[in-house]
């Protein structure tokens, strides 16, 4: 079977390697980079730490341990950073906070009540404010570095047989009948496949993708901050109001606002990104003192789109009607990526997932 895998984000990089450990011929092609998408931009969280309802948790918790199964088939995983994460909230999210950890709790999942003075030998050059209230720690969350992740990944394909091919667009899906047969890139030429795969994220509901073969997408905008570790030395991921932070390798610390703290989509400007990660920072710095001198040329702000299906939820499976082509498509791919590799790769061999029959394209996808 020759398989075609569009996207070479986390996503795409995961069902490349799992369709190849199978034995399957698979090209994977990307109009830029590899894994320079939205898999770059992204905070990279690895947590079934607040994603109702239960079916939709014990998915992303199957993922976190897909992640473990993962580092121990290579033997290492340095993409892999399973540090923990503490949370506390503002004092009139603090009931919904008390829910949501209890709840886990319920569900099996690692999570506890934690002390102020616990979190300060957690966080050491943290500054506590005295009105952090219910501090939670999540012991089994962590952060992924995306870039190896996919590389390595890619590479390791590669060296089984997959081909590898970026900088060539997709422009065309081709259809006979009721059938998916190959897409056709920018440069004319027609790649014949038996089974054509949408890993695009949040560019599957743009050119080629069109009608049944698009899907229904509500993407959110972030901003992710990078600031020297000397001015935040972080050790775990840190959920606070206002933002979540987390360390992000060779000296770095990453931090995000939280969704809703500012209103920003696709088209705002590179200089107001900049003016919102500057007060943003400045709002950090209450728990960070150092931040107040931190200048402009030390930190660098980009903006993060993420592929949120219109309902929340993953689309993954075949499209009722079409031969040839299936979708995976998901909010939370860092988390969930060698997860659905996998039991989309056990599909293709001929037996059914029933973990993804929730989230089939086929559903009703409303906003």
């Amino acid at each position: 079977m020759k398989i075609i895998v569009i996207g070479t984000g986390m996503i795409g990089a995961s069902l490349t390697w799992e369709l190849t450990q199978a034995g399957l011929a698979v090209t994977v092609m990307d109009a830029g980079e590899a894994g320079k998408g939205t898999s770059a931009n992204s905070f990279a969280w690895v947590n079934s730490h607040s994603k109702p309802p239960a079916a939709y948790h014990r998915l992303n918790a199957a993922g976190m341990q897909a992640h473990r199964d993962l580092a121990r088939r290579f033997g290492q995983a340095p993409w892999l950073n399973l540090c923990g994460c503490v949370e506390w909230r503002s004092v009139d999210q603090q009931q919904a906070m008390e829910d949501n950890l209890n709840q886990l709790k319920q569900l099996a999942y690692p999570a506890e009540w934690i002390s102020a003075q616990q979190l300060q030998q957690y966080e050491p050059a943290l500054q506590l404010t005295g009105d952090e209230g219910a501090i939670g720690w999540f012991p089994s969350e962590g952060w992924l570095d995306t870039q190896q992740y996919i590389q390595q990944l890619l590479q390791a394909s590669a060296a089984l047989g997959a081909k590898v091919v970026t900088g060539s667009k997709v422009m065309e899906i081709v259809q006979s009948g009721d059938t998916v047969t190959g897409v056709r890139t920018a440069d004319g030429i027609f790649h014949a496949a038996d089974l054509t795969i949408n890993a695009s994220g949040r560019w599957s509901d743009k050119p080629p993708y069109h009608g049944a073969l698009a899907t229904r997408l509500a993407p959110t905008t972030g901003i992710l901050i990078r600031v020297p570790a000397d001015y935040v030395p972080v050790s775990h991921i840190m959920a606070t109001p206002l933002f979540h932070c987390r360390p992000d390798g060779d000296g770095v610390t990453l931090l995000c606002p939280n969704e809703g703290v500012y209103d920003i989509d696709e088209t705002t400007s590179a200089a107001e990104v900049n003016r919102l990660a500057e007060d943003i920072l400045r709002q950090a710095s209450r728990v960070w003192p150092k931040l107040s001198g931190l200048k402009a040329d030390q930190y660098q702000a980009r903006m993060g789109i993420r592929a949120l299906p219109a309902d929340g939820y993953p689309l993954v499976g075949p499209t009722p009607g079409v031969n040839g082509y299936y979708t995976v498509v998901t909010h939370s791919g860092v988390t969930l990526s060698p997860l659905l590799a996998r039991l989309v790769t056990q599909e293709i061999l001929g037996t059914p997932a029933s973990e993804l029959d929730d989230y089939r394209p086929g559903r009703e996808v409303t906003d």
